[in-house]
């Protein structure tokens, strides 16, 4: 009897292991999905965190003597002069010499351009003409030739009636125009490749010409 209840204990004893065994075997096959899930999971919130940190902007508000004052999105490492070209640019009456261009702006700020003060005499005038592009001595220029009673000189820039061709000016010569910089001439000619102007309003597909800016330049423009 003894023999035979050894035998029996032998088995049970068996069973139990062979069950123990088993139970183990499945809580690690129920874990390793889990662990895997959890890993994507946060390699998957890494890549959305690294998204939006490269495609981040900044909000700015513009005022003062720009064409048109108003909050713009930009790029993070954006300065001053990008935040004043989305504006439209300088008006005739922005104190440039108290322009900081090259500031570099943050999320937030206001970038206000300050106009030149009443009475500054010649040199108040000077400023003005100059604040109409990066060109200031064209812009200047300009201005002479289109209020020059007797019409005894025209810019080279001009075409009839002492107006710049729109479709086959050259950089310097878009700069002549009243608010026009390098910057603003090179998209005009960037904008014309694309397909030339049929009318003056068709400035207004370029970036920084604003209804404003347009108003300042109609006079002086011509479609050929």
């Amino acid at each position: 009897m003894n023999a035979k209840y050894k035998k029996i204990i032998f088995l049970l004893l068996l069973l139990a292991g062979c069950a123990t065994t088993s139970l183990l075997s499945s809580d690690k096959e129920e874990l390793a999905p889990a662990a895997s899930f959890s890993r994507a999971g946060v390699q998957s919130a890494d890549g959305q965190r690294s998204g939006k940190t490269q495609g981040k902007t900044i909000r700015v508000q513009v005022s003062g003597a720009v064409l048109e004052p108003g909050i713009y999105d930009l790029p993070t490492d954006s300065r001053a002069e990008a935040a004043i070209a989305a504006a439209g640019g300088l008006t005739e009456a922005a104190d440039t010499e108290r322009v900081n261009m090259v500031r570099k702006l943050r999320d937030g700020m206001l970038l206000k351009v300050p106009a030149l003060k009443a009475g500054g005499g010649k040199k108040a005038a000077k400023r003005a003409a100059g604040a109409a592009g990066a060109s200031g001595n064209a812009a200047n220029a300009h201005g002479k030739n289109a209020v020059d009673k007797r019409g005894a000189s025209k810019v080279a820039a001009q075409g009839s009636a002492g107006r710049v061709r729109i479709n086959s000016a050259s950089v310097s010569e878009l700069q002549s125009l009243p608010g026009v910089g390098p910057a603003l001439a090179q998209r005009i000619i960037a904008e014309r490749s694309r397909g030339r102007f049929a009318s003056a309003e068709d400035l207004l597909r370029v970036s920084g010409i604003g209804k404003a800016k347009l108003e300042k330049m109609r006079a002086y423009v011509e479609v050929d």
